[in-house]
C-alpha cells in the first residue's frame, strides 16, 4: 500500500468512527477530527521508529495532511 493509499485508509477508518459516534453534526467538524485523529495515530507509530519504516510513515502522515 502506497503512502497515499495508506493515509486515505485511515483517514476514512478515523471518520467512520467519528460518524458513528454522532458526537458531531457538521461535515466539517467530523472531517476535521477524522483528520486529527488520524494524525495522532501517525505519531504514535512513529515513537517507535526503531522498529517500524519511518520513512514511510512519514509519507502517510504528509499524505492525511494533505486530506
Amino acid at each position: 500500500m502506497t503512502p497515499k493509499e495508506k493515509a486515505k485508509n485511515i483517514y476514512n477508518q478515523m471518520l467512520k468512527w467519528v460518524d458513528n459516534a454522532h458526537v458531531y453534526k457538521e461535515r466539517n467538524i467530523i472531517s476535521t477530527t477524522a483528520k486529527q485523529s488520524a494524525l495522532i495515530c501517525v505519531d504514535e507509530i512513529l515513537e517507535f521508529h526503531d522498529r517500524i519504516d519511518v520513512k514511510y510513515w512519514k509519507e502517510v502522515k504528509q499524505e492525511i495532511n494533505k486530506l
